[in-house]
């Protein structure tokens, strides 16, 4: 089986050899090279195409605007990445660590299933559409690796190539390449670099250091109508549902029992709708804002519309955040921190043990 190194390195290496061979036989000048994808760095015995560090450059310009006198030093941090890239693939490629295809397809199966779910036709059966569409995935991938014809593509399943595409600015084939070599990074970092997580102790330190910076928490219960699709009758009904259910509150019903019959919401209508105490950077920012309104203890919201339907909540106070509700958070910065110190040293260290060369014109040095 190839290595990921060799699926990302591999159609770099095919294109360097393709030039040097045709230059050996047409003894060329350097000229020759520009009919070619350039090589602008090699890194061992991996060679660095400038179309990849273009493509890459294009999606941050689409993002946000370079200045022209910033342009040489952008791409010179985007060969940097790809140096880095290199020297984890290499180094992966040693210790035997691999990222197959079934692994990046469980990543993005979140995204294929919502993809599905929002494309479904009446009677079919979303799970085993999503298993379906995966299996041709990466048969598709392995078959354009090969260079061989792959599956059919039905217009679905393009649909889902088309809305990567337009959200990640990759052909899907190149993102699931990218997002491959980004798995076999974070495995690198967690497996080559044996950098402990930090300890509780370490964690409560900082929260004692930084605790005034961290804000509140709020105790919130709420109630979830849904409307049952985008057309302005259906939303008006789900605001008329919630407005009797908000009257019926307000004259004295329960707002836990009304909530266990009427809300949408699966997570919280069989506990009464209580969502416990909760951060507001955790929650839908207009939940959030309408929630956080100066409401009084005990108080119900009026109506008010989230990015999942219309609610009413009923607001229970606030409180600093506590350290259990944050030290996974804070546990996390501080293991991405001793990670990534770790990491530019074992870069800076993999550096001189290798044969690097840049070829880029203009390369800036970091």
């Amino acid at each position: 089986m190839r290595t990921c190194s060799e699926y990302k390195f591999g159609k770099i290496k095919k294109i360097f050899s393709v030039v040097i061979l045709t230059a050996v036989l047409l003894s060329a000048d350097s000229m020759a090279w520009e009919k070619y994808d350039r090589v602008i760095a090699i890194v061992n015995n991996s060679a660095i195409i400038e179309s990849d560090v273009e493509t890459r450059f294009a999606v941050m310009q689409s993002a946000r605007p370079v200045a022209k006198n910033r342009i040489n030093y952008e791409k010179s941090r985007i060969l940097d990445q790809f140096i880095e890239d290199a020297l984890i693939s290499q180094t992966a490629e040693e210790a035997s660590i691999v990222v197959n295809d079934k692994k990046v397809m469980n990543r993005l199966e979140d995204i294929l299933k919502s993809y599905v779910l929002n494309n479904l036709k009446k009677g079919e059966d979303a799970d085993k559409i999503t298993e379906d569409y995966s299996k041709r995935i990466i048969a598709k991938i392995e078959a354009e690796r090969e260079s061989r014809k792959g599956p059919q593509i039905d217009e679905r399943l393009q649909g889902f190539f088309a809305y990567v595409k337009q959200t990640q600015k990759e052909e899907f084939t190149d993102f699931f390449e990218s997002l491959k070599l980004q798995i076999l990074r974070q495995d690198f970092l967690t497996i080559s670099l044996g950098v402990s997580p930090p300890s509780e102790q370490e964690a409560r330190a900082w929260f004692n250091a930084n605790r005034a910076g961290l804000g509140t928490e709020m105790w919130v219960k709420h109630i979830l109508i849904i409307p049952k699709n985008n057309s302005f009758a259906a939303e008006r009904e789900a605001n008329a549902r919630l407005t009797e259910i908000r009257k019926r509150i307000i004259n004295g019903e329960s707002f836990e029992k009304l909530a266990a019959q009427y809300s949408q919401d699966p997570g919280s209508a069989a506990r009464g709708g209580d969502l416990g105490w909760i951060m507001p950077a955790g929650l839908d920012p207009y939940f959030a804002g309408a929630v956080f309104s100066n409401y009084n203890q005990g108080g119900v919201t009026n109506i008010f519309k989230s990015g999942f339907g219309y609610h009413i909540a009923k607001y229970y106070g606030r409180r600093a955040i506590t350290f259990e509700k944050v030290y996974p958070m804070i546990s996390q910065k501080l293991y991405y921190e001793k990670i990534t110190d770790q990491f530019k040293k074992w870069v800076a260290q993999k550096k001189q043990e290798s044969d690097i060369k840049i070829y880029m014109e203009n390369y800036v040095k970091g």
